[in-house]
């Protein structure tokens, strides 16, 4: 897979953790091995979490920390060592990027946090998706 797979993967950790490992494990084990089951467990809570209003910002050490290592795991999966590098620094730009935009749409827009957070899932789980669909052969 190229390092543009292993960046969208990256840029999906940034926005949402565990979303990127989820899909990479879809891709190669399928539905229902206990891997797939495991990281959907865990993207899923994410997804729920991420709407409640004590949830940390991903700014935050140990957030941007998690974010950052599961953007290179998934850049790694995929396109080796440079692709570790790739992924975990487009999950550190996707996560400041992230968090500034979502502010912004929600002041501009006037909806909810939350409304603005599904919109941001989407956007999450079509990258990694997508990149983890194209090399799922890589992985």
């Amino acid at each position: 897979m190229s390092l543009g797979g292993a960046a969208a993967l990256g840029a999906s950790a940034g926005l949402r953790t565990f979303t990127p490992l989820c899909a990479l494990a879809l891709a190669r084990y399928g539905p229902a091995s206990r891997a797939s089951r495991a990281a959907a467990a865990l993207a899923f809570g994410e997804l729920v979490a991420d709407k409640l209003p004590r949830t940390p910002s991903r700014l935050q050490p140990p957030a941007l920390a998690g974010r950052v290592a599961s953007g290179a795991a998934a850049g790694g999966a995929v396109a080796g060592p440079a692709g570790a590098c790739v992924g975990g620094a487009a999950a550190l730009a996707a996560s400041c990027a992230g968090a500034g935009a979502r502010a912004a749409l929600v002041r501009a827009s006037g909806l909810p946090d939350p409304a603005i957070a599904v919109v941001e899932d989407a956007l999450a789980i079509t990258l990694a998706w997508r990149a983890a669909a194209a090399g799922a052969g890589a992985v």
